[in-house]
């Protein structure tokens, strides 16, 4: 398997255990911890919107491109 894949799931497995499998408990966690890093000048940005594509990967054809005015 994937060396970064079992590392990503196995911190995964890690922090859900840390706060009893609790969805709750676990999204406070994670929000305490961005805090502490934008306390820290982390920034964070939300990636860019889709333009009504949800399975792109699923497509038989290339997406179109967009007409240049």
């Amino acid at each position: 398997m994937n060396r970064i894949l079992t590392e990503i799931r196995q911190t995964r497995d890690d922090l859900a255990h840390e706060t009893g499998y609790d969805l709750r408990r676990l999204f406070d966690y994670v929000r305490g911890r961005e805090r502490e890093a934008a306390a820290r000048g982390v920034k964070f940005v939300s990636p860019a919107p889709r333009e009504n594509e949800t399975a792109c990967s699923l497509r038989e054809e290339p997406p179109k491109q967009k007409q240049q005015p």
